[in-house]
């Protein structure tokens, strides 16, 4: 029987694509236009990967849900103009790409992202032409931390799971992995909620160069 392969899964926003900053620059756009206090960086960063409703209800705390899904609906329909423009990659993450090209490691994604805002940003960045294993909550019964992503990933990457990594920024990424048998790295830098070293990830990194060091 032929082995299969080591293969490294990501998490896409807070561990390849910074997009907090797009949300960022939405919901002070937001706030100026209700007339409210710019906010900085850190309510928003929190909620980064939980959606729009949340990062909203953190920016705005005292409005109530008629008030958040007003600004939700401006939000999306800012987001839907802009969320591929001026695409922030972290500090590193098209080295670590470019390191698994050259080495023949293959990699994916696995996102909570729906497929209407996933392909068009993996396409912009050309990372289409790297891997197919892009899979998105439209696929799937059950999104992150159930482990049915992960094994559809692995299945068009031929990939092994006692070999192979899943790499992300919240407790919910490392759950993930952990439900389906991979070894976890999560990033410290991302848009977690719980502190990281709670998470139970099988290693942490403050940076992504940090990643290429351990595969």
């Amino acid at each position: 029987m032929q082995q299969k392969n080591k293969s490294v899964l990501f998490d896409l926003d807070g561990t390849l694509l910074h997009s907090g900053l797009t949300f960022y620059k939405i919901v002070n756009q937001l706030k100026e236009t209700e007339g409210e206090p710019l906010v900085d960086f850190e309510p928003v960063r929190e909620f980064s990967s939980r959606g729009a409703t949340l990062i909203l209800k953190n920016c705005f705390p005292d409005r109530d849900e008629n008030d958040i899904d007003r600004l939700k609906s401006q939000f999306l329909d800012i987001y839907n103009d802009v969320f591929t423009n001026d695409l922030v990659l972290y500090d590193g993450a098209k080295e670590l790409i470019e390191f698994l090209g050259s080495n023949e490691i293959p990699w994916g994604i696995v996102t909570n992202k729906p497929e209407k805002y996933t392909h068009p940003i993996i396409n912009k960045l050309g990372w289409d032409k790297m891997t197919n294993a892009v899979i998105c909550p439209d696929y799937l019964k059950q999104a992150k931390p159930s482990p049915e992503g992960i094994y559809k990933a692995l299945e068009i990457l031929d990939g092994c799971p006692e070999s192979s990594f899943y790499v992300g920024d919240h407790e919910r990424d490392i759950q993930t992995g952990i439900n389906a048998g991979l070894k976890t790295i999560g990033c410290t830098y991302g848009y977690y909620e719980k502190p990281p070293q709670f998470w139970k990830a099988d290693f942490l990194v403050d940076k992504i160069d940090d990643i290429i060091e351990i595969l």
